[in-house]
């Protein structure tokens, strides 16, 4: 059963692994059934969520031939968004009139 278990785990995880290498995102239901797959599995003792966390870092290593470490994490500047300059009106409507 584990080794059943862990085949499944590794063909989940090698084919987000696979969709994200070639340009599609996983969508959050396939990201929610692989955690949930993990979870189940953890519940039944036929994992850890440290031997789960080992083998995603594993298999994306295979796939992408670098550790997760070494991803590019967004940044703030990819929303970037402009915020006015409203210091305008900080003074009273009537002060600013004259």
């Amino acid at each position: 059963m584990n080794d059943r278990f862990m085949d499944e785990l590794v063909r989940r995880i090698e084919r987000m692994c696979r969709a994200s290498k070639e340009g599609y995102k996983a969508s959050a239901l396939e990201r929610h059934r692989l955690e949930g797959f993990i979870e189940a599995g953890v519940f039944l003792g036929l994992t850890t969520n440290k031997d789960a966390q080992g083998l995603l870092e594993t298999t994306y290593e295979q796939v992408f031939g670098k550790p997760m470490s070494d991803r590019v994490q967004p940044t703030s500047s990819s929303f970037d968004v402009t915020v006015p300059d409203y210091s305008q009106y900080d003074t009273p409507s009537f002060v600013r009139k004259g």
